[in-house]
């Protein structure tokens, strides 16, 4: 049988997620390894109006967007420093000034900086290269579920933990970081 086209679509079981360790260190990143990924995802309401001297019909307008939550999931390991990245994030949005010495209140502004991050979802082909990158702007744990609930009659299944991150906005990347599509003037990479 001929093939119809030269290149495969992606698979969706190789990608990778990243993002940054720390907000006052710019190059550093943190990984992990999860099951599934959401995939980010925009929706802008419609408006309508109609002028007096229209006929019956209706003018569409865009509204505002809004960027819906992703839900991340990987399985449950044995508690160290490593794979208990997902929790430290998480208790920085509940209690963000406690990592303060000496626990002192902080300007709400520098109390998100240390747990908004920038998160990057990469794609990748069968040789690992990168397919696709999207990288979602001020991303916060909005949710942690730190494991599935426990029932012994279930025998052999894995323990998950999940991650629901909200966020203000994304945008697909190019490999260079450069953006693929517009994206609101305050998020814009520079070159």
């Amino acid at each position: 049988m001929a093939r119809s086209s030269t290149a495969d679509p992606l698979e969706r079981f190789r990608f990778t997620l990243n993002w940054s360790a720390d907000a006052s260190s710019e190059g550093t990143a943190a990984a992990a390894g999860f099951h599934d990924i959401q995939m980010p995802k925009r929706s802008t309401n419609v408006g309508n109006y109609r002028e007096g001297i229209d006929a019956d019909i209706n003018q569409l307008f865009a509204g505002l967007s809004t960027m819906d939550p992703i839900t991340l999931s990987r399985g449950l390991l044995a508690l160290n420093d490593a794979n208990n990245q997902l929790y430290k994030w998480m208790s920085a949005v509940h209690n963000p000034s406690a990592a303060v010495p000496g626990g002192t209140a902080r300007p709400a502004n520098a109390a998100a900086a240390d747990y908004r991050k920038d998160v990057t979802i990469t794609m990748l082909d069968r040789e690992g290269g990168i397919a696709r990158r999207w990288k979602l702007y001020n991303a916060w744990p909005s949710n942690f579920v730190p494991g599935s609930d426990l029932d012994a009659s279930e025998d052999g299944d894995k323990s998950l933990e999940s991650l629901t991150l909200s966020y203000e906005d994304f945008q697909e990347v190019k490999a260079a970081g450069t953006p693929a599509v517009s994206v609101s003037p305050q998020y814009a990479v520079s070159e």
